[in-house]
Formats: structure tokens, C-alpha cells, sequence
């Protein structure tokens, strides 16, 4: 037990420093491989830790939510962990995740996104879980924009 502990530290230690190097070696903008690329390390960070297929996890990743999941739910709230975008209460914080965009999405995507936060902010107060408010409000995400929408 304390070895896969041990390993689920690297890992999230690893991934964040990932983000560290992704956004000081992208002086200029990140690009759409490096934005691909930070995807797979962040579902190669959170997958291990819920009983969630690859084939549901690739749903969605294509836009398609299986909400009577609540393993998949909560793997979209330790991405959001991962990304830096909690509050220590749980709740998804829009304001964190407005200052990520431009480290970690390429320019192409960073308008669609910041108007899709601005437009799902409230949608968490429908919801008592911290795992549910980051799937919903995901999940809003993606519905007000399907076009742009990419997860890990």
C-alpha cells in the first residue's frame, strides 16, 4: 500500500512539474501537441486511481459524459486538482482556471474557454459533492462549446 502511495506522489509531483516546464519552456504560446501531450500525462495521473475504462475515459474525452459513473466523476474533479483549479474546499474556481488558460491551452482554444467558464461558474451551486460540482460544471463546459472541448 505505502508503494502505491508512494508512486500516485511521483506521479502527481511529476505532472505538475510537466506544467512548470510546459509553461517556461512555452515562452510565446502552447501549442496543440504540447496541449495533447499534457492531456495523456494528466489521465495517466488521475486514470489509476478510479475504476473508470478506457473506453468511458475516451468518451469522454470526445465530449460524451456518463453521469451515473461516480468514479468518472470524481476522476474529472482530480484533473481539475491536478490543473491547479480547486479551491481547498473542493469547489472549481473560475478564477483559477481563467489564469491557467494561457499556460496550458494554445491561443485557438483560449477565447472558447474563457467564455465557456465565464458562462458555467454557477453551475457547482447546484450541487452538494465536490465530485459532481467539477462534473457538472465540466460538463457545461462542454456543452456550451463541443466544438473546442477537450479533456484528459
Amino acid at each position: 500500500m505505502q508503494e502505491k502511495y508512494k508512486a500516485m506522489i511521483l506521479n502527481t509531483n511529476g505532472i505538475k512539474y510537466f506544467f512548470t516546464l510546459l509553461a517556461c519552456a512555452s515562452v510565446g504560446a502552447v501549442t496543440m501537441q504540447q496541449f495533447e501531450a499534457s492531456l495523456d500525462m494528466m489521465r495517466n495521473g488521475c486514470a489509476p486511481k478510479f475504476k473508470v475504462s478506457v473506453d468511458i475515459l475516451d468518451k469522454l474525452r470526445a465530449g460524451e459524459f456518463t453521469e451515473n459513473n461516480n468514479d468518472l466523476r470524481c476522476y474529472t474533479r482530480c484533473i481539475a486538482q491536478l490543473a491547479g483549479t480547486l479551491t481547498k474546499k473542493g469547489d472549481f474556481s473560475v478564477q483559477k482556471a481563467l489564469a491557467q488558460i494561457p499556460i496550458i491551452l494554445p491561443p485557438e482554444m483560449q477565447d472558447a474557454a474563457k467564455e465557456a467558464l465565464n458562462a458555467c461558474k454557477d453551475v457547482q451551486k447546484n450541487y452538494k459533492e465536490s465530485c459532481d460540482r467539477v462534473f457538472y460544471t465540466t460538463k457545461c463546459v462542454r456543452d456550451y462549446d463541443p466544438t473546442t472541448f477537450k479533456f484528459p
